[in-house]
């Protein structure tokens, strides 16, 4: 008998770990929805980015190497922006650290990465939290150069 209980108890609490995350990952998605509406202004409703002429005000967030790939990476992005380079993107990301606290910063990387078509992991309020310790020492938006590099350390 106990040979079939324990794996009907293991299955159960399974689910209901499953579930749990599931109701987490959805009250982070409403959030970051809200939360999206700053971004939105130069991303686009569609994460598309915003046409301003012949360029677009930001990159789009579809497919995007930054919001899909390391999330500490996403995170330094939305705490610090992106300084001004070049003119294929007409603004600079700007930060957003101190607008968003770390439910809110978890939220809105959860919302970009799981919506308009990406696929990447939900991101929790305990990793935000790191991310924000992890680049707290950074004072400046940061430059494309140094996300590249970034991304071939990790």
């Amino acid at each position: 008998m106990h040979k079939f209980l324990l794996p009907l108890v293991f299955t159960a609490g399974f689910s209901m770990i499953a579930a749990a995350d599931e109701a987490e990952t959805a009250k982070l998605m409403e959030t970051g929805k809200m939360s999206f509406m700053t971004c939105a202004a130069c991303h686009g409703m569609d994460a598309k980015g915003v046409q301003a002429g012949p360029s677009k005000m930001a990159p789009p967030l579809i497919d995007s190497k930054i919001a899909l790939g390391d999330p500490s990476i996403m995170a330094l992005v939305v705490l610090k922006g992106i300084q001004k380079e070049g003119t294929e993107y007409l603004g600079m990301m700007a930060p957003l650290g101190a607008a968003l606290d770390d439910e809110k910063l978890a939220a809105v990387m959860t919302y970009v990465r799981g919506s308009f078509g990406n696929k990447a992991a939900p991101v929790s309020k305990e990793d935000a939290a790191k991310y924000r310790e992890q680049w707290k020492d950074i004072t400046a938006p940061v430059t494309r150069a140094k996300l590249a590099e970034l991304a071939t350390k990790k």
